[in-house]
């Protein structure tokens, strides 16, 4: 004990003093060191998933904000076909519409509205249109909710009438036996047309 307290050397108490300080503060961070290696939160792995969570709140509004976001010509494929191709006298045309998302993101699209039409066309002849009175459309109101690769269907029927632009009166003409083409705009965006034809 006694050389502990008084080394013995050719060196002065006090470098032996400062030699055995810096050893036991060595001790003590390399102890300090293993502590923080063995129990801190990320030292073993196990606050990873915590650390993941903390960027899903992020990811979440991000998908939220897609998905409220209206779909646009870039997210959605519309086509319509005429479920028959011709049809005979009394019997009201059907078509099926597919909706098929084609973007990168999560988006709306609403089925009715007033950007959305179903237009009947006889050559330059436009026959009807069911924007001329909304509250008599066929085209059944949906809030569709689309994700990548996504698709829906849907059928629209033409109740075999004429229609005039702005109103909801009635017009005294039916249409007659011929070809005609049919166009369904959703949201602002349109498909091909599809040709049918009445008969007698």
């Amino acid at each position: 004990m006694e050389g502990l307290r008084r080394p013995v050397g050719r060196q002065s108490a006090n470098v032996y003093w400062r030699r055995r300080l810096v050893v036991v503060l060595g001790v003590i961070l390399l102890v300090v060191v293993a502590w923080f290696l063995i129990f801190s939160p990320s030292g073993d792995g196990t606050d990873l998933p915590a650390a993941e969570s903390s960027q899903s709140p992020e990811a979440t509004t991000s998908a939220a904000a897609d998905a409220s976001r209206a779909c646009g010509v870039d997210d959605v494929t519309i086509t319509v076909a005429a479920h028959d191709s011709s049809y005979a006298a009394g019997t009201l045309p059907v078509f099926d519409a597919t909706i098929t998302h084609t973007g990168s993101s999560a988006c709306l699209l609403t089925t009715g509205g007033a950007d959305s039409e179903l237009l009947i066309m006889s050559g330059s002849d436009r026959i009807y249109s069911s924007a001329d009175c909304p509250a008599n459309s066929t085209i059944t109101e949906r809030d569709l909710l689309l994700s990548e690769g996504a698709s829906e269907s849907f059928q629209v029927t033409w109740d075999r009438q004429r229609s005039a632009e702005g109103s909801c009166d009635p017009v005294n003409a039916t249409p007659g036996a011929g070809t005609y083409k049919a166009t369904l705009t959703l949201q602002g965006i349109s498909a091909e047309p599809a040709t049918f034809a009445l008969a007698e």
